[in-house]
């Protein structure tokens, strides 16, 4: 329809028919005289979107891995540098060769040998699966390879006490232990880090990425972090 105001009609152009324009909105229509009657238009803009649960779980699974990636990725660094600040152990320490077996809590702890000429460590494909699951593991600098021993000689089953193991350069700088490549050399199997039985000995390599500007000095091993004395291995 076509207003023609002059003519005070709405004109069909198609159909020729004229209709009268009410007199109220005779003047001004659509608004009224002057537009004074526009009515408020409000415009929503906001769009609303329902996540179901499944999707709402996920976002704060994903969340948590990212918040304890971060936290790991700080302990990381931190723990070395922290470890030579605050826990100087060079007054009360106890040197030992390779070979030589040192008391720790209900066990004894021997560094049979160490073989830092890897720079690649690599899980072979295990035979039982249909698939090739071989992987490998490049070191920043080289890979020093530990080969660990302990034997439960106390009376109740333990657990020895990983965590307190650590490797250092000549200066008593700490050097990262590489787990992802730990992992392989052993095969996937962590038996240290399981319960031991009296009578039992458990052998696992421990590896350490050493950088190319140091060397692997000692491996010093305690109870804790905070022991009283620790055995200082020296490898080389």
């Amino acid at each position: 329809m076509e207003v023609v105001h002059d003519a005070g009609v709405m004109r069909c152009p198609y159909c020729r028919r004229e209709v009268p324009l009410p007199a109220s909105q005779a003047a001004g229509w659509p608004f009224g005289t002057g537009g004074t009657s526009v009515p408020h238009i409000t415009i929503n803009t906001t769009r609303t979107f329902t996540e179901t649960p499944e999707v709402l779980r996920r976002k704060k699974l994903v969340a948590l891995f990212m918040v304890l990636a971060v936290f790991l990725a700080i302990g990381s660094i931190m723990y070395p540098i922290l470890s030579s600040t605050f826990f100087d152990t060079s007054d009360k320490a106890e040197e030992v060769q390779v070979g030589a077996t040192a008391r720790v809590k209900s066990f004894e702890a021997t560094v049979r040998g160490v073989d830092c000429t890897k720079q690649t460590i690599t899980q072979p494909d295990d035979p039982a699966t249909s698939y090739d699951d071989t992987n490998s593991e490049k070191a920043e600098g080289k890979f020093c390879v530990v080969s660990f021993s302990v034997k439960n000689v106390g009376e109740k089953t333990d657990t020895y006490p990983t965590t307190s193991i650590e490797a250092t350069n000549a200066t008593e700088r700490v050097l990262n232990r590489s787990i992802i490549a730990e992992e392989y050399a052993n095969k996937g199997k962590r038996e240290l880090d399981q319960p031991i039985d009296p009578g039992k000995t458990v052998d696992q390599l421990l590896v350490y990425d050493v950088p190319a500007d140091t060397t692997l000095a000692y491996l010093q091993i305690s109870d804790d972090l905070f022991a009283d004395s620790i055995i200082k291995v020296k490898v080389s």
